[in-house]
């Protein structure tokens, strides 16, 4: 495979924003599904949480109201996270209707299309199973419903659908061993649900795949991923005395800075007198009042 040019192996970062309920907000505790896709795009893009816990579709299109157009209207990326809460049983405060449910969503994705003028990529995540526990509100069964809306949802705006719902139920495993409380993901449940994501990205959206490196394991070494990485990594930087030879196809200005600032003496190589002087005098003096600490302290034991 040939070697795509310098200029096109790097360039600025994109932005990944995360839209959703408290399963997105969480996502960036550690080990969360959030926190790894940070990983999965070192050096490329800039993951934006914006998931506010306890939210429903109604109170996430109120924010997205003050959210876009904005800053995240470049964002190359979106999932959409939403359902848990509205999915919860009548007499919750969070319960929405099944047909608001689907009205609020459809708004969500459409002004997300709108703001990025249809350039940005969407993954609308249906809400995962629940531990059926009807005194919380909490149905496994209702949220299985309100996937089926999401990824109708998802059709109707030609956004990608992960069904979480589906994915976990397909272990075979009960939601139990994915959560620690009956909602929201365990260590389990986020390694499996970044998982899926990455999958979704790796396999239905290519222009943002980024493969991991077959020896080292990690995602931020330049490789094919169309995504560029910012900045040249440090191992490419084989002459170490003239890295402005890998910066300059990047920012002609820049590089002749960096070749600029090399050329500045160094106190650190080439110490002057007086600083050689400085440092021993103080680690002299250091020395002699260790020495002065350890007589006291015989003196004191005695």
């Amino acid at each position: 495979m040939t070697e795509a040019p310098a200029t096109a192996r790097y360039g600025g970062r994109t932005k990944v924003v995360l839209f959703g309920d408290s399963i997105t907000q969480y996502s960036f505790h550690a080990g969360g599904w959030g926190q790894r896709l940070t990983e999965y795009f070192s050096r490329r893009a800039d993951v934006l949480n914006r998931g506010f816990a306890g939210y429903n579709t109604l109170y996430a299109h109120l924010a997205l109201q003050r959210l876009l157009p904005g800053e995240l209207s470049d964002a190359a990326l979106w999932t959409v996270g939403l359902g848990a809460n509205d999915s919860m049983l009548p007499g919750s405060e969070v319960h929405l209707p099944a047909s608001e449910y689907e009205a609020n969503l459809r708004a969500i994705l459409g002004r997300i299309q709108t703001a990025s003028g249809g350039r940005a990529a969407i993954i609308v995540i249906g809400p995962p199973p629940k531990v059926d526990d009807q005194e919380a509100g909490q149905s496994s069964a209702s949220s299985a419903e309100y996937a089926e809306i999401a990824s109708r949802c998802a059709a109707a705006y030609g956004a990608e659908f992960l069904d979480m719902h589906a994915a976990m139920s397909s272990t075979g495993r009960p939601f139990s061993d994915f959560s620690h409380d009956g909602v929201h993901y365990n260590t389990a449940g986020n390694a499996f649900a970044f998982e899926r994501i990455r999958g979704v990205i790796d396999t239905r959206l290519p222009q943002l795949a980024v493969p991991r490196d077959p020896v080292t394991g990690r995602y931020d070494l330049p490789n094919a991923s169309p995504l560029p990485c910012e900045m040249p990594g440090i191992m490419e930087l084989i002459d170490h005395a003239n890295p402005a030879a890998v910066f300059a196809p990047l920012e002609p200005a820049s590089a002749a800075a960096v070749a600029a600032h090399a050329t500045l003496p160094s106190l650190w190589q080439t110490p002057p007198p007086w600083r050689t002087a400085l440092v021993s005098a103080v680690l002299g003096a250091a020395a002699a009042t260790a020495a002065i600490m350890r007589v006291a302290s015989i003196k004191f034991r005695v």
